[in-house]
Formats: structure tokens, C-alpha cells, sequence
């Protein structure tokens, strides 16, 4: 069974490099427009001081599913299969992304509507907690956003304007995915273990 970790162990956990476990994301594969303000925000960032994230790396945490080592495949079948389930009465919504700006630390760019993402968080952290009740899911502070370049050193920083020709995106979100996680030294890759589709 998994279980909860504390704040402490939360924090030194997500910091290794290594296998993180699985979480629920959204990821912007197919988001060309959004992969062309990406790369203009990226023009104006300070590389010695941020590691830019690659168009194919773009992503949207939606919640953890488990750490690395504590689930089994039969596990994350059935909770896939609860997440498909659940996600019967999740439509499929437009999700408009924009004003890049400090994200404790990181450069990225904030997203709308919040309440639409976070009701489709709970719908598939229902799913894991049915499967999983002491699932460490993800209680996090922040509101919904999508990460384009995380801090080279631990460092404070002034929050950022970043003027652009392009000023928003508007990306359709069809599903989401089950990814198994890893952190190497100045960025995150994962494998998607299933896709979700939103059928409402």
C-alpha cells in the first residue's frame, strides 16, 4: 500500500534525479502555436540562469499517482481503467495559455480556465484513489500553469514581463495521460503509460 509522505520527504523526493514514480498530465505535443510562443518567450530568457524547456518536453501537471517503485502494473491498469470511467463525463474544453511570469523560481506561463483543469484533476484523482486510497497525490498551492524554463541554481528572482508578438494560445484538450516520470539534471522526460480520453 502507498502511503502519504511528509512535507519533508515530498520535497527531497521530487529533487532526485531518477525515476519519479506516475502522475497525471497534460502534454502539448501536437500544440503548435503554443510551441511557437514557447520559443519566442525563450528568446528573452537568461540561459546562464534558466534551463528553457523543449517543445516536446511542455507539459501540465495535473496530479501524482505514485512514486517510483511503490505501484504494480495490475494497479495502474485498474486505476487507468477507473480514469476511463471517470472521464465518460469530462468534455473536452479549450484551455487559453499566456503571460509568462515568475513561478516560484521557474519561467512560465499561467492558464485558464483553472476551475476546468482542476475539475478534470479530481476526476482522475478519484480514479487513483479508488484503486489506491493513501495515494500521495499531489496538494499543491499553485494554480495551473505550463512551465517553459526551470532555474539553473537555487536562486531568487524578480518576477518577469516577457513581451511577445504572440500573446496567448488556445489549445484544445482532448485527454489526458498516465506518465511514468524522471528528472535528469536541468529537465524532466517521461513514457506515457496510457491516454485518457475525454468522452463528455
Amino acid at each position: 500500500m502507498i502511503g502519504k509522505m511528509s512535507n519533508a520527504d515530498d520535497q527531497r523526493r521530487d529533487r532526485r534525479v531518477g525515476p519519479l514514480g506516475y502522475y497525471w498530465f497534460i502534454t502539448f505535443e501536437h500544440a503548435s502555436v503554443l510551441h511557437a510562443l514557447t520559443e519566442e518567450c525563450q528568446q528573452a530568457i537568461d540561459t546562464t540562469h534558466f534551463y528553457p524547456v523543449s517543445s516536446d518536453g511542455l507539459h501540465l501537471t495535473l496530479d501524482r499517482i505514485a512514486y517510483d517503485g511503490e505501484s504494480v502494473r495490475e494497479q495502474l491498469d485498474s486505476i487507468v481503467t477507473a480514469a476511463r470511467r471517470a472521464c465518460k463525463d469530462q468534455r473536452p474544453f479549450t484551455m487559453t495559455i499566456e503571460q509568462a511570469s515568475n513561478l516560484r523560481g521557474a519561467i512560465g506561463f499561467k492558464v485558464s480556465p483553472a476551475e476546468r483543469v482542476r475539475n478534470l484533476r479530481d476526476a482522475l484523482r478519484s480514479a487513483t484513489l479508488s484503486v489506491l486510497p493513501e495515494a500521495p497525490v499531489k496538494e499543491s498551492v499553485s494554480d495551473p500553469h505550463v512551465t517553459i524554463a526551470y532555474p539553473a541554481f537555487a536562486m531568487a528572482t524578480d518576477a518577469i514581463e516577457i513581451s511577445t508578438a504572440i500573446h496567448r494560445a488556445d489549445v484544445s484538450v482532448m485527454e489526458a495521460a498516465m506518465v511514468s516520470l524522471e528528472r535528469r539534471e536541468s529537465f524532466y522526460s517521461w513514457d506515457v503509460y496510457a491516454r485518457i480520453p475525454l468522452a463528455g
